[in-house]
């Protein structure tokens, strides 16, 4: 196959089929001089991008039964490269409010598929948050005394302006000694903790899907920086869901199902990939060389599969998430205040509730158009009566180690200077070989990082991004 100039295309693959891979794949395919020619290889019965999502049967005439697993909701300011390439595309986006309810649950959550008589007492929600102050002043818990209510909305106001200017006034520290962590940020700049354990970390968590530990771990300019960008900013979400955008960008792109590569092999100026085909009666792995191999897989699937980054995807810890879609409405009787409330503009709720023992844990309810709950993160088994669809994906997270080694990957930083002092860490590009994904940046591990890493591989190989201003 010849490209528009009369030379034979280049051959690429692409390992995984999530938005960083399918953005790639895109860009590839359609560059302007045909040089590309792309196939994608993916582990799974169906691409990644829109795998976990659902159908809901019988969803009202009126809502749309579409739910998307993990939520793809993303705030202006932050996500712009995303916004971009959904306008370039066509994809449909509207504008969501959404209701933040805080709630406490005064023991840990394991017991709720005991008898009455033995279950935890009832979770109690302290605070709502309307996102952008669309409703001010924010709706009161029912159960919340009046008195009560006024004294944690004058703290909260007061936490939250000094947390705030902090962030716009206190550049966190990221010198030679490393980047500082969250944790040792907010206790540098006097963030009280009762404010950080049930406002920050829980409003965080429902972004990040990540525990609260594992949060106070991360480099702070992650946190400050998205927090910065975010503010006052709308949130938005795909008007018909993420398999749209599925279906714009893999049209006219090659890909293999069921097709897991076990290894990523460099061999001279070209790269071998090795797999085997899941669903078919031949055991024996099959093989393939191509000039260009991109992997749009976690860190630790390219730990696995790439020898030359074996050691340090080993140091970029990831964590297993589980979404659960569930009818059981008896999660949010226990403690929420608005599950039969109407808001005037459409605001979707989503309760946070936290656990009060040592080690606090939130888990998320998000109430959907259609009448569903999606929980991320359950603390408890939900009921099998009541579950619907249940979903696990792998969630990487962020370290003031890992953000030092993904910096030197892609030359944003000097070379990583590990415990072995080695100068020779491998570079994205090295081999033939490129990384994508949403945590192959330095930011959060979200959406954002899938477009801007996809279209750093476009410029490493001079295609046009279309929606590059």
């Amino acid at each position: 196959m010849a490209s528009n100039n009369g030379t034979k295309k280049l051959q690429v693959a692409i390992v995984g089929s999530g938005m960083a891979g399918l953005v790639t794949a895109y860009l590839l395919s359609n560059d302007p001089h045909q040089r590309y020619a792309v196939k994608i290889f993916e582990s799974g019965k169906t691409l990644s991008l829109d795998s976990a999502s659902v159908s809901i049967p019988n969803a009202t005439k009126t809502a749309f039964n579409r739910v998307d697993l993990p939520m793809r909701a993303f705030a202006g300011g932050f996500y712009s490269n995303l916004k971009a390439m959904y306008d370039h595309l066509g994809v449909k986006y509207h504008s969501q409010p959404f209701l933040f309810e805080f709630a406490k649950s005064p023991t840990k959550l394991g017991s709720r598929l005991r008898s009455d008589s033995q279950s935890q007492l009832p979770a109690s929600s302290y605070f709502v948050h309307a996102s952008n102050l669309h409703e001010t002043p924010p709706p009161r818990p029912r159960a919340l005394p009046f008195i009560s209510y006024i004294l944690e909305v004058v703290y909260l106001l007061v936490c939250y302006a000094w947390f705030s200017l902090c962030c716009f006034l206190v550049a966190p520290l990221d010198g030679l000694q490393g980047a500082e962590s969250l944790e040792e940020y907010l206790r540098r700049t006097w963030v009280p903790e009762y404010f950080i354990s049930y406002y920050v970390l829980p409003l965080i968590s429902s972004v990040t899907t990540c525990p609260h530990q594992s949060l106070l771990g991360f480099p702070a300019s992650d946190v400050i920086g998205y927090k910065r960008r975010t503010h006052n900013a709308p949130h938005y979400t795909v008007s018909n869901g993420v398999n749209t955008v599925q279906e714009r960008l893999i049209k006219g792109v090659n890909y293999e199902l069921s097709a897991p590569i076990s290894k990523v092999t460099p061999t001279g100026n070209r790269v071998k990939l090795t797999w085997k085909k899941v669903d078919s009666n031949d055991a024996e792995d099959q093989e393939e060389t191509f000039d260009k191999v991109i992997m749009a897989v976690a860190p630790d699937i390219v730990g696995q599969i790439f020898g030359p980054l074996q050691h340090f995807m080993r140091r970029i810890p990831t964590v297993m998430v589980e979404s659960v879609v569930h009818s059981d409405k008896t999660m949010l009787k226990q403690g929420s205040s608005l599950e039969q409330r109407k808001s005037r503009l459409g605001a979707q709720l989503i309760y946070l509730r936290t656990t009060t023992d040592n080690i606090h844990q939130t888990e998320s309810h998000h109430v959907q158009n259609c009448g569903s709950i999606v929980t991320t993160c359950p603390i408890d088994k939900i009921d099998d009566e009541h579950t619907i669809h249940s979903a696990t994906f792998t969630r990487v997270l962020r370290t003031p180690e890992s953000k030092r080694i993904v910096n030197s990957i892609f030359r944003d930083t000097p070379n990583f200077a590990g415990a072995e002092k080695s100068n020779s860490l491998w570079k994205n590009g090295d081999d033939n070989v490129f990384l994508v994904g949403g945590w192959c940046w330095d930011g959060m591990v979200l959406l954002e990082g899938c477009i801007v890493s996809a279209m750093r591989v476009a410029n490493a190989l001079n295609v046009e991004i279309p929606w590059k201003s």
